[in-house]
């Protein structure tokens, strides 16, 4: 009868415990089994994913060797002014909690900026270097010291929504005394001699402006991971009132902060519109692309920002010639999608995201 009424057996053990306990070490290799599948199917896919990349670099890299490294070597500058946007978001995002949607805004006007010392007061491009980006981190002052104080704790969509119009009136602004239409200004001769690559040439300017990029990304990161102005920074955003009691004057802190970021900002703009000129809407076509950059990248991750900036720069012009390659060797013009270079970037994000959530060094917790 023991058997039957399943309350427990001669040794004092329940069959119906035995039965359950069973069940879940089935469904437990079960689940085991799912997870190692699926593991391996993911492994797969992207491991021959990586596998195709490669091929069809290499392909384009042998059938059209110039064209290739012109458009890497573009992707690379391009690359680095989104790093230097993205750095000094990332850095205000990472540091301070703060969604400046008008970081864009003062990238438009480190380029404005730069036009009017170089193109209306006639003066050198290389102090427009300086100028630009002091200008604007005097801006950024403005703005924190008047409006991002009071929201610092609150929800991201309040400084979202605060820095959205800053941003309406940064531009207002530049349309009122520079007006609407593209203008642009003249850089120094120097940087304008081509630069023999071997298979291509590239302009000198181009070159001049990664080594900019590489020297501010540089610095920015000493400063920011190997000073004491860094460390109180950070302790501040970890735990604000111990950092004050301990005698560090966080609010000034803060302030330096944004300043960094907005100079940062400039300085690309100065940088860009040196190269390709500028109109009001550059502000808002680069923040999109830059908040791109910080989410691949990982929220709060400096060195995220950067390695991401580089990759959708490079992927962003480099894709398109290798898929108009490919269309060449295939006889498929269907294959050389028009625009594509557009969607390229959006495409990285969701890849990115696919494997890694949180972005390529996103640290856990962060804004959750």
């Amino acid at each position: 009868m023991w058997a039957l009424s399943g309350r427990s057996s001669p040794t004092g053990v329940s069959t119906t415990g035995n039965i359950h306990m069973s069940q879940g070490r089935t469904y437990v290799s079960a689940l085991r089994a799912d997870i190692q599948r699926r593991s391996t199917g993911s492994l797969v896919v992207w491991g021959g994913s990586a596998i195709v990349l490669a091929g069809l670099t290499l392909l384009t890299l042998v059938l059209n060797t110039g064209l290739f490294i012109d458009n890497l070597v573009g992707g690379i500058v391009y690359g680095m002014i989104l790093v230097m946007i993205s750095l000094g978001l990332a850095l205000i995002l990472g540091l301070m909690n703060v969604v400046n949607f008008a970081h864009g805004a003062l990238f438009m006007l480190g380029a404005y900026i730069g036009l009017q010392v170089v193109g209306r007061l006639e003066i050198s491009f290389w102090l427009a270097l300086l100028v630009a980006p002091l200008v604007v981190g005097l801006v950024g002052i403005i703005m924190e010291v008047l409006v991002l104080r009071f929201i610092y704790g609150a929800e991201p969509i309040v400084g979202l929504l605060a820095t959205f119009a800053l941003t309406l009136m940064l531009e207002e602004t530049v349309r009122f005394i520079w007006g609407s239409s593209p203008q642009s200004f003249q850089t120094p001769d120097i940087l304008g001699q081509p630069v023999s690559l071997g298979v291509t040439t590239v302009s000198a300017y181009r070159l001049f402006t990664v080594a900019v990029a590489v020297v501010a990304v540089l610095a920015t990161y000493v400063l920011v991971t190997r000073t004491n102005f860094g460390l109180d920074v950070r302790a501040g955003v970890q735990d604000a009132e111990m950092t004050q009691v301990l005698g560090v004057n966080l609010p000034i802190r803060f302030t330096a902060t944004f300043f960094l970021g907005a100079a940062l900002a400039g300085l690309g703009g100065v940088l860009r519109g040196g190269e390709v000129g500028m109109q009001p809407e550059l502000g808002t076509s680069f923040i999109i692309l830059a908040f791109i950059v910080v989410v691949v990248g990982g929220v709060g991750s400096l060195f995220g920002s950067v390695v991401a900036g580089l990759l959708i720069g490079v992927a962003r012009f480099t894709v398109p010639t290798m898929l108009q390659t490919l269309a060449e060797v295939t006889s498929q013009p269907a294959i050389a999608i028009r625009g594509i270079g557009g969607l390229v970037p959006y495409l990285v994000m969701i890849v990115i995201l696919l494997v890694r959530p949180r972005g390529l060094f996103g640290r856990e917790g962060f804004l959750e």
